[in-house]
């Protein structure tokens, strides 16, 4: 039994421990409905410096000797506890403005309502209070906007000093240069530390968008020359076949050259930078259709350019060309034995506009909803790459493309790629 009672106070004990330690994030704990991590930092900082504002500004009241009965920090504890409960809701913008503001006019309120000064305590209410605003203003403020309160607020301090009949204004100005001085620090320390926070992430960024194209560049590589390389076999297979046909050796031997041509233009834009990729996308596209037509013999290939799309040479990646392999490579597998593909290409707005079309079989209806997806295919012994890479090449550019029902027979693919 004292055992058991043993147990229960341990679990007791164990439970307040856990309560006290929970408390400080019980008090500080942002609304549910920010979600984004920045605005939640700056609603938990928000809310530790007003309730501690809260908790210390009764003390100043019975501890500072420049009240003169006036209730300056009581008065004001009661307005920052309900900026504390504001912090708590979603309403951050306005709590945080407000608090700003007040921490920004309360040295000049104390100053305007003292009518002597001496230098102890003039210093006291210089170096502190706006010290303390800009504090408040790095973790809430843009630095233009912060920059500016640091200004204004000292010009201001000046001017009070200035008129003010019970202050030796060349102390207070050398109190207000002190401040100025600190303010600036704390403002190029918050600034600096920003700076480079926003530098890591641009650099993750940049290493994660390297990822990514180094995911699609290995998948494309997989796909596109494994393709290929059958194309290749089975040329030269038929090729050895028809030995005895020129004409059809002839046309295998043709068809199997266009698929090296393409592993090796394939093999070539991996290798060569961006600026060396110096055709337009129009050229570009021309260049393909003339390479498709030769390795698929049945595929028929119109393209219609318009022209002022003609006249104005648009360029985009070196990945941008794998994206119209894939989409004739595709057509030429799944949409019938001869089939008749039309590109057109226009300027609608900010985007170029290329529509894809052919008169195939279409897509079917269980397999369009996710018809971009990875591993999506018609046939059995399919990957299912082809368009989703298509999809993410053309995402890259900050692209789209999309599945277009025309009430035609086929199937429509409308690209749009942004103007640059």
């Amino acid at each position: 039994m004292a055992e058991k009672e043993d147990c229960l106070k341990v679990s007791r004990g164990t439970r307040i421990g856990r309560a006290i330690l929970d408390l400080p994030k019980q008090i500080t704990e942002p609304s549910k409905s920010f979600e984004d991590e920045g605005d939640r930092r700056k609603a938990r900082f928000l809310s530790v410096a007003l309730f501690v504002a809260t908790a210390v500004y009764p003390i100043l009241q019975i501890t500072s000797e420049v009240t003169n009965g006036i209730p300056y920090y009581s008065l004001s504890a009661i307005y920052l506890a309900f900026l504390y409960l504001m912090s708590r809701t979603k309403h951050l913008r306005i709590a945080s403005a407000l608090a700003i503001i007040f921490s920004a006019t309360f040295p000049f309120i104390i100053l305007i309502f003292n009518s002597t000064w001496g230098s102890h305590n003039l210093a006291f209410q210089i170096l502190t209070w706006p010290v303390l605003a800009v504090l408040l203003g790095s973790q809430l403020l843009q630095k233009e906007k912060e920059a500016a309160l640091i200004i204004l607020m000292n010009i201001g301090l000046a001017i009070l000093c200035w008129i003010h009949p019970g202050i030796a204004f060349p102390d207070a100005i050398e109190f207000i240069a002190v401040s100025f001085a600190l303010q600036a620090l704390l403002w190029f320390t918050t600034w600096t530390n920003e700076y480079y926070a926003m530098k890591i992430e641009e650099n993750n960024r940049s290493i994660e968008n390297r990822r990514r194209e180094l995911e699609i560049y290995t998948s494309l590589l997989r796909h596109d020359l494994s393709n290929d390389i059958q194309m290749v076999q089975g040329g030269l297979e038929l090729a050895q076949i028809t030995a005895d046909e020129p004409k059809k050796q002839a046309s295998f031997i043709e068809s199997t050259i266009a698929a090296a041509e393409r592993m090796r233009s394939l093999i070539h834009i991996f290798s060569v930078s961006e600026d060396e990729l110096e055709n337009d996308i129009v050229t570009v596209l021309e260049m393909i259709c003339k390479r498709a037509g030769i390795a698929f013999k049945r595929m028929k290939i119109a393209l219609e350019v318009e022209k002022e799309a003609r006249n104005r040479p648009l360029y985009y990646s070196k990945l941008t060309a794998l994206a119209f392999e894939n989409l004739l490579r595709n057509t030429a597998q799944h949409a019938g034995n001869s089939p008749n593909v039309g590109i057109k290409i226009t300027l609608t707005g900010n985007h170029l506009v290329i529509i894809f079309e052919d008169d195939g079989p279409g897509i079917a209806e269980e397999i369009r909803e996710h018809l971009f997806g990875r591993g999506v295919t018609t046939e059995s012994k399919g990957r299912g790459l082809g368009l989703y890479l298509t999809k993410n090449i053309i995402e890259s550019e900050g692209g789209s493309i999309e599945l277009v029902d025309t009430g035609r027979p086929g199937c429509c693919f409308q690209i749009k790629l942004p103007l640059n």
